[in-house]
Protein backbone atom coordinates (compact mmCIF):
# COMPACT_ATOMS: atom_id res chain seq x y z
CA UNK A 1 0.00 0.00 0.00
CA UNK A 2 1.37 3.30 -1.21
CA UNK A 3 1.60 5.85 1.37
CA UNK A 4 1.56 9.62 0.90
CA UNK A 5 4.54 11.92 0.80
CA UNK A 6 5.33 13.78 4.02
CA UNK A 7 5.69 17.68 3.91
CA UNK A 8 8.66 18.87 6.18
CA UNK A 9 8.73 23.06 5.32
CA UNK A 10 6.93 25.08 3.07
CA UNK A 11 8.82 28.31 1.48
CA UNK A 12 6.78 31.55 1.06
CA UNK A 13 8.27 34.11 -0.79
CA UNK A 14 5.84 36.37 0.24
CA UNK A 15 7.19 39.67 -2.21
CA UNK A 16 8.65 38.72 -5.62
CA UNK A 17 9.81 42.71 -5.97
CA UNK A 18 12.77 43.31 -3.98
CA UNK A 19 14.87 47.24 -3.24
CA UNK A 20 18.09 45.59 -4.02
CA UNK A 21 20.04 45.08 -6.88
CA UNK A 22 22.78 42.13 -5.81
CA UNK A 23 24.84 41.30 -8.61
CA UNK A 24 25.02 37.69 -7.41
CA UNK A 25 21.85 36.50 -6.84
CA UNK A 26 20.63 33.91 -7.81
CA UNK A 27 16.71 34.49 -7.76
CA UNK A 28 16.07 36.28 -11.04
CA UNK A 29 13.12 34.15 -13.01
CA UNK A 30 11.41 36.04 -14.87
CA UNK A 31 8.39 34.98 -13.24
CA UNK A 32 9.21 36.12 -10.14
CA UNK A 33 9.46 39.85 -10.46
CA UNK A 34 5.73 40.52 -9.41
CA UNK A 35 3.44 39.63 -7.01
CA UNK A 36 2.74 39.85 -3.48
CA UNK A 37 1.05 37.11 -1.25
CA UNK A 38 -1.88 38.20 0.86
CA UNK A 39 -2.35 37.69 4.17
CA UNK A 40 -5.19 35.70 3.27
CA UNK A 41 -3.13 33.52 0.74
CA UNK A 42 -0.63 32.81 3.07
CA UNK A 43 -2.95 31.91 5.76
CA UNK A 44 -4.78 29.33 3.38
CA UNK A 45 -0.94 27.90 2.32
CA UNK A 46 0.26 27.58 5.70
CA UNK A 47 -3.48 25.84 6.88
CA UNK A 48 -2.54 23.47 4.07
CA UNK A 49 0.48 22.22 4.48
CA UNK A 50 0.40 21.67 8.19
CA UNK A 51 -2.04 19.32 7.05
CA UNK A 52 0.63 18.02 4.66
CA UNK A 53 2.84 17.18 8.11
CA UNK A 54 5.01 20.57 7.62
CA UNK A 55 6.33 22.58 10.75
CA UNK A 56 8.47 24.93 9.79
CA UNK A 57 8.44 27.91 7.38
CA UNK A 58 10.62 30.24 5.70
CA UNK A 59 9.18 33.28 4.92
CA UNK A 60 11.33 35.79 2.71
CA UNK A 61 11.60 37.53 -0.94
CA UNK A 62 12.61 39.61 -3.32
CA UNK A 63 12.33 41.67 0.04
CA UNK A 64 10.04 40.55 3.10
CA UNK A 65 9.09 44.31 4.22
CA UNK A 66 8.12 45.19 1.12
CA UNK A 67 5.19 43.12 1.30
CA UNK A 68 2.57 45.45 3.50
CA UNK A 69 0.97 42.30 5.34
CA UNK A 70 3.96 40.53 6.15
CA UNK A 71 3.27 41.16 9.95
CA UNK A 72 -0.08 39.44 9.32
CA UNK A 73 2.13 36.38 7.36
CA UNK A 74 4.58 36.28 10.30
CA UNK A 75 1.91 36.53 12.88
CA UNK A 76 -0.09 33.37 10.80
CA UNK A 77 2.54 31.36 10.79
CA UNK A 78 3.32 31.68 14.71
CA UNK A 79 -0.27 31.10 15.27
CA UNK A 80 -0.59 28.08 13.53
CA UNK A 81 2.42 26.40 15.18
CA UNK A 82 5.30 26.77 12.23
CA UNK A 83 9.19 27.28 13.15
CA UNK A 84 9.74 30.31 11.60
CA UNK A 85 12.53 31.23 9.69
CA UNK A 86 12.36 35.40 8.64
CA UNK A 87 14.87 36.57 5.98
CA UNK A 88 15.27 39.84 5.08
CA UNK A 89 17.98 42.25 3.60
CA UNK A 90 17.12 44.68 6.78
CA UNK A 91 17.66 47.98 5.00
CA UNK A 92 13.65 49.45 5.62
CA UNK A 93 13.43 47.82 9.43
CA UNK A 94 12.29 50.15 11.68
CA UNK A 95 11.96 49.76 15.46
CA UNK A 96 8.34 49.16 15.50
CA UNK A 97 9.39 45.89 13.18
CA UNK A 98 11.69 44.62 15.42
CA UNK A 99 9.19 45.28 18.41
CA UNK A 100 6.77 43.23 16.17
CA UNK A 101 8.98 40.41 16.39
CA UNK A 102 9.42 40.10 20.02
CA UNK A 103 5.57 38.84 20.12
CA UNK A 104 6.29 35.94 17.63
CA UNK A 105 7.02 32.70 19.68
CA UNK A 106 7.53 29.89 17.16
CA UNK A 107 10.92 32.58 15.68
CA UNK A 108 13.22 30.24 14.47
CA UNK A 109 15.64 33.27 13.17
CA UNK A 110 15.91 36.15 11.29
CA UNK A 111 18.18 36.16 8.62
CA UNK A 112 20.44 39.47 7.19
CA UNK A 113 22.51 38.89 4.81
CA UNK A 114 25.60 41.24 5.53
CA UNK A 115 28.39 41.46 2.94
CA UNK A 116 30.91 43.95 4.44
CA UNK A 117 31.27 46.61 7.41
CA UNK A 118 32.59 48.53 4.88
CA UNK A 119 29.85 50.70 3.47
CA UNK A 120 31.16 51.17 -0.02
CA UNK A 121 31.87 47.36 -0.42
CA UNK A 122 28.13 46.05 0.81
CA UNK A 123 26.65 49.01 -1.06
CA UNK A 124 28.81 47.98 -4.94
CA UNK A 125 27.34 44.52 -4.04
CA UNK A 126 23.72 45.47 -3.29
CA UNK A 127 23.26 48.39 -6.19
CA UNK A 128 21.60 50.33 -3.14
CA UNK A 129 23.02 53.27 -1.38
CA UNK A 130 22.58 53.16 2.63
CA UNK A 131 21.77 49.50 2.34
CA UNK A 132 24.67 48.71 4.34
CA UNK A 133 23.83 51.28 6.93
CA UNK A 134 20.58 49.99 6.99
CA UNK A 135 21.35 45.89 7.15
CA UNK A 136 24.11 47.23 10.41
CA UNK A 137 20.92 49.14 11.91
CA UNK A 138 18.40 46.23 11.45
CA UNK A 139 21.36 43.78 12.85
CA UNK A 140 21.31 45.96 16.17
CA UNK A 141 17.56 46.10 16.70
CA UNK A 142 17.28 42.18 16.75
CA UNK A 143 20.49 41.99 19.14
CA UNK A 144 19.09 44.98 21.50
CA UNK A 145 15.79 42.38 21.66
CA UNK A 146 17.55 39.56 22.31
CA UNK A 147 16.15 37.62 19.19
CA UNK A 148 17.53 34.49 17.32
CA UNK A 149 19.55 36.13 14.36
CA UNK A 150 21.65 34.61 11.73
CA UNK A 151 24.02 36.54 9.74
CA UNK A 152 25.01 35.35 5.78
CA UNK A 153 27.61 35.99 4.44
CA UNK A 154 28.16 35.22 0.46
CA UNK A 155 31.83 35.88 -0.55
CA UNK A 156 32.56 36.84 -4.32
CA UNK A 157 35.19 38.30 -6.03
CA UNK A 158 33.86 42.20 -4.85
CA UNK A 159 34.15 40.88 -0.62
CA UNK A 160 37.08 38.63 -0.53
CA UNK A 161 38.67 40.42 1.72
CA UNK A 162 36.19 42.27 3.62
CA UNK A 163 33.75 39.51 4.39
CA UNK A 164 36.32 38.37 6.62
CA UNK A 165 35.79 41.21 9.06
CA UNK A 166 32.51 40.47 9.21
CA UNK A 167 33.64 36.84 10.23
CA UNK A 168 35.31 38.34 13.26
CA UNK A 169 32.99 40.92 14.07
CA UNK A 170 30.27 37.86 14.37
CA UNK A 171 32.63 35.68 16.12
CA UNK A 172 33.46 38.59 18.62
CA UNK A 173 29.44 39.39 19.16
CA UNK A 174 28.00 35.64 19.51
CA UNK A 175 26.40 35.72 16.62
CA UNK A 176 25.71 33.03 14.83
CA UNK A 177 26.88 33.31 11.05
CA UNK A 178 27.86 31.20 7.27
CA UNK A 179 30.27 32.17 5.01
CA UNK A 180 28.93 30.52 1.38
CA UNK A 181 32.26 30.13 -0.39
CA UNK A 182 30.22 28.94 -3.92
CA UNK A 183 28.01 31.31 -5.48
CA UNK A 184 25.39 29.37 -7.23
CA UNK A 185 24.45 30.17 -10.76
CA UNK A 186 20.99 32.59 -11.95
CA UNK A 187 17.83 30.86 -11.47
CA UNK A 188 16.82 31.56 -15.36
CA UNK A 189 20.02 29.92 -16.13
CA UNK A 190 22.19 32.86 -17.84
CA UNK A 191 24.90 32.11 -15.54
CA UNK A 192 25.36 35.47 -15.95
CA UNK A 193 25.87 36.32 -12.00
CA UNK A 194 28.49 33.89 -12.28
CA UNK A 195 31.70 36.42 -13.07
CA UNK A 196 31.48 37.08 -9.09
CA UNK A 197 32.28 33.71 -8.18
CA UNK A 198 35.79 33.43 -6.56
CA UNK A 199 38.21 31.61 -9.08
CA UNK A 200 40.14 28.81 -7.43
CA UNK A 201 43.01 30.78 -6.68
CA UNK A 202 41.12 33.58 -4.65
CA UNK A 203 39.50 30.37 -2.94
CA UNK A 204 42.96 29.36 -1.72
CA UNK A 205 44.18 33.14 -1.32
CA UNK A 206 40.90 32.98 1.11
CA UNK A 207 42.02 30.10 2.72
CA UNK A 208 44.65 31.27 3.57
CA UNK A 209 43.15 34.36 5.24
CA UNK A 210 41.12 31.85 7.08
CA UNK A 211 44.16 30.71 8.71
CA UNK A 212 45.87 33.68 9.96
CA UNK A 213 45.45 34.34 13.80
CA UNK A 214 46.26 30.72 14.55
CA UNK A 215 43.33 29.43 12.45
CA UNK A 216 40.76 31.71 13.80
CA UNK A 217 38.31 31.40 10.85
CA UNK A 218 39.38 28.18 9.54
CA UNK A 219 36.17 26.90 10.68
CA UNK A 220 34.44 27.98 7.32
CA UNK A 221 35.80 25.03 5.75
CA UNK A 222 34.04 22.59 7.76
CA UNK A 223 34.35 18.71 8.69
CA UNK A 224 33.96 15.58 7.24
CA UNK A 225 30.09 14.02 7.82
CA UNK A 226 31.95 10.43 8.31
CA UNK A 227 30.76 7.24 5.70
CA UNK A 228 27.50 8.05 4.49
CA UNK A 229 25.13 5.85 2.31
CA UNK A 230 24.34 7.54 -0.48
CA UNK A 231 21.30 4.96 -1.17
CA UNK A 232 19.76 6.83 1.71
CA UNK A 233 20.24 10.31 0.23
CA UNK A 234 17.29 11.83 -1.59
CA UNK A 235 19.21 13.98 -4.51
CA UNK A 236 16.83 16.17 -4.74
CA UNK A 237 15.27 16.12 -1.29
CA UNK A 238 15.59 19.18 -0.52
CA UNK A 239 12.80 20.17 -3.00
CA UNK A 240 10.67 16.74 -2.79
CA UNK A 241 9.64 17.68 0.54
CA UNK A 242 8.77 20.88 0.56
CA UNK A 243 6.93 23.49 -1.46
CA UNK A 244 7.89 27.28 -2.57
CA UNK A 245 5.06 29.25 -3.16
CA UNK A 246 6.05 32.96 -4.49
CA UNK A 247 4.49 36.19 -4.34
CA UNK A 248 2.22 35.00 -7.32
CA UNK A 249 0.62 32.34 -5.97
CA UNK A 250 2.68 30.36 -8.03
CA UNK A 251 3.87 26.46 -7.21
CA UNK A 252 7.62 25.91 -7.33
CA UNK A 253 9.15 23.04 -6.05
CA UNK A 254 12.02 24.85 -4.37
CA UNK A 255 13.67 28.73 -3.55
CA UNK A 256 15.63 29.35 -6.97
CA UNK A 257 14.08 26.28 -8.69
CA UNK A 258 11.37 27.64 -10.54
CA UNK A 259 9.73 24.62 -12.33
CA UNK A 260 5.97 25.60 -12.02
CA UNK A 261 4.20 23.08 -10.83
CA UNK A 262 0.52 24.90 -10.01
CA UNK A 263 -0.84 28.30 -8.56
CA UNK A 264 -2.75 28.37 -4.90
CA UNK A 265 -5.79 29.70 -7.18
CA UNK A 266 -6.39 27.05 -9.16
CA UNK A 267 -4.59 24.19 -7.16
CA UNK A 268 -4.93 22.98 -3.94
CA UNK A 269 -1.49 22.01 -2.04
CA UNK A 270 -2.26 18.86 -1.86
CA UNK A 271 -2.88 17.97 -5.02
CA UNK A 272 0.65 19.08 -6.42
CA UNK A 273 2.39 18.25 -3.35
CA UNK A 274 1.47 14.39 -3.34
CA UNK A 275 0.20 14.05 -7.30
CA UNK A 276 2.53 15.73 -9.56
CA UNK A 277 4.78 13.50 -11.28
CA UNK A 278 7.50 15.72 -11.31
CA UNK A 279 7.56 15.78 -7.32
CA UNK A 280 7.15 12.14 -7.40
CA UNK A 281 9.88 11.22 -10.05
CA UNK A 282 12.39 13.58 -7.43
CA UNK A 283 11.20 11.10 -4.81
CA UNK A 284 12.69 8.25 -6.29
CA UNK A 285 16.27 9.45 -7.20
CA UNK A 286 18.70 9.14 -4.79
CA UNK A 287 22.89 10.14 -4.58
CA UNK A 288 23.21 6.76 -5.30
CA UNK A 289 21.45 6.83 -8.73
CA UNK A 290 24.16 9.40 -9.80
CA UNK A 291 27.07 7.75 -11.05
CA UNK A 292 29.37 10.57 -10.32
CA UNK A 293 28.52 10.57 -6.85
CA UNK A 294 28.38 6.56 -6.48
CA UNK A 295 32.14 7.12 -7.68
CA UNK A 296 32.65 9.99 -5.62
CA UNK A 297 35.83 9.59 -2.36
CA UNK A 298 34.32 13.51 -1.45
CA UNK A 299 30.38 12.19 0.21
CA UNK A 300 31.57 13.01 3.50
CA UNK A 301 32.01 16.75 2.54
CA UNK A 302 29.21 16.89 -0.09
CA UNK A 303 26.23 19.09 1.23
CA UNK A 304 23.96 17.47 -1.60
CA UNK A 305 22.45 20.69 -2.60
CA UNK A 306 20.44 20.38 -5.99
CA UNK A 307 20.65 24.23 -6.29
CA UNK A 308 23.99 24.37 -8.08
CA UNK A 309 23.08 20.90 -10.43
CA UNK A 310 20.03 22.52 -11.79
CA UNK A 311 21.02 26.10 -12.58
CA UNK A 312 24.20 24.72 -14.10
CA UNK A 313 22.00 22.24 -16.32
CA UNK A 314 19.07 23.97 -17.31
CA UNK A 315 17.25 22.11 -14.80
CA UNK A 316 17.76 18.96 -16.28
CA UNK A 317 18.05 16.35 -13.33
CA UNK A 318 20.38 13.84 -13.28
CA UNK A 319 23.17 15.74 -14.12
CA UNK A 320 25.70 17.64 -12.32
CA UNK A 321 27.52 20.97 -12.04
CA UNK A 322 31.48 20.03 -12.27
CA UNK A 323 32.42 23.34 -11.12
CA UNK A 324 29.94 22.46 -7.70
CA UNK A 325 32.15 18.96 -7.72
CA UNK A 326 35.44 20.53 -7.83
CA UNK A 327 34.57 22.98 -5.43
CA UNK A 328 33.61 20.10 -3.01
CA UNK A 329 36.94 18.11 -3.20
CA UNK A 330 39.16 21.68 -2.64
CA UNK A 331 37.19 21.90 0.10
CA UNK A 332 37.51 18.56 1.32
CA UNK A 333 41.30 19.29 0.29
CA UNK A 334 41.69 22.11 1.97
CA UNK A 335 39.98 20.63 5.24
CA UNK A 336 42.68 18.11 5.61
CA UNK A 337 45.64 20.92 4.69
CA UNK A 338 43.79 23.38 7.90
CA UNK A 339 44.38 20.18 9.90
CA UNK A 340 47.53 19.13 9.04
CA UNK A 341 48.39 22.92 9.88
CA UNK A 342 46.70 23.71 13.33
CA UNK A 343 48.39 19.87 14.62
CA UNK A 344 51.67 20.87 13.90
CA UNK A 345 51.32 24.50 15.40
CA UNK A 346 49.76 22.28 18.47
CA UNK A 347 53.33 19.80 18.67
CA UNK A 348 55.24 23.18 18.31
CA UNK A 349 53.79 24.76 21.07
Amino acid sequence: MLTSPTMTHIELEISNPCNERCVHCYRTCEGTKRGFLSAEQARSVLEQAKILGATSVTITGGESLLNSEWREIVQAADEAGFRISFFSNGSLMKESDADFLTTIKNLKEVQFSLYALDESVHDSITGFRGSCAGTKNAIQLIRERNLPLFVSCPVMKENKTAVLDVMRWCDDNGIASCADIFIFGDSDYSGKNLSHRLSWNEIQEFFDETMKDDGRLSYVWGRGHGKRDLHEIEFYGGAAHSLCVSGDGTIYPAIGWYEPLGNIATARLADVFCNHPFLQKLRTIHASDIAECANCDCADFCTFCFSPHITANHGELFKLDGEYCKFVHLRKQLAAQRDEILNKNKEVQ
